[in-house]
């Protein structure tokens, strides 16, 4: 069972994802905050696994809670204000996921798969039971830059994502960009069928893929190298006729 708590200010929010946390049945809702002091007050007497944060909060805000301790557990920022995105991605190891209100129950399902991929536990959720089995991705991505953007990637025109030493190569049809992350955590939060890892330096998107060869595959002009570990999974995830 994965012990949560939920810390939001406004009481609609507050009650709506209480709501569709007890639809997912290994979720439980131990207590509820509308101030990030009390929650702090809490999390010295008991322990949990999940913390819903709300970013914008009177006194002491989601950015300063997550400052305030080194060791909370994992976090999924919830807002209404997109703008917070870029300072979301300076707490990559901590944060799951980013909800934007109103929260629904589809895009909360996608939220605990995240937590399950980031090391949780593996989720059943109860009805309605078609959303049980929707698997629900998203269409873009944003990435944080080097030079401290916060760019806007639509997930069809990337073509791979390359470990490039210290920092991660995004190359789409007609940019690329560079982040300070690494590739297991990319692996981590990108989980969308059209991406592969093939080589611990590579992710590609296999609808961009032209040609495969016993140790490689071609995208665009590209040559990009798949190790043996990685080849059956590749040759399962394509449409072999």
């Amino acid at each position: 069972m994965i012990r949560c708590i939920i810390v939001e200010d406004e009481e609609m929010s507050r009650v709506n994802l209480s709501r569709l946390c007890q639809l997912i049945d290994d979720l439980q809702v131990v207590a509820s905050f509308d101030n990030a002091l009390d929650a702090l007050q809490f999390l010295r007497r008991e322990k949990v696994d999940l913390i819903f944060l709300d970013i914008e909060m009177p006194h002491l805000n989601g950015i300063e809670f997550i400052k305030s301790r080194s060791d909370l557990p994992a976090i999924v920022f919830t807002t209404g204000n997109m703008n917070y995105a870029a300072q979301a991605f300076d707490f990559i190891e901590q944060v799951v996921d980013y909800l934007i209100k109103p929260i629904t129950l589809p895009r909360l399902l996608k939220s605990m798969e995240r937590y399950h991929h980031r090391g949780g536990s593996r989720l059943e959720q109860n009805p309605p039971a078609p959303l049980a089995t929707q698997e629900i991705y998203n269409e873009a991505i944003f990435l944080k830059t080097t030079d401290k953007r916060l760019v806007r990637i639509a997930l069809n025109d990337l073509l791979y994502i390359e470990t490039t030493g210290d920092y991660t190569l995004f190359k789409t049809k007609d940019q690329q960009y560079l982040a300070h992350t690494s590739l297991k955590s990319i692996e981590s939060r990108l989980s969308h069928p059209s991406f592969l890892k093939v080589h611990r330096s590579y992710i590609v998107n296999l609808q961009q893929i032209v040609d495969i060869e016993e140790g490689s595959l071609l995208i665009g002009k590209k040559v990009i190298p798949v190790s043996r570990a990685h080849r059956a999974t590749l040759l399962e995830h394509l449409a072999l006729f």
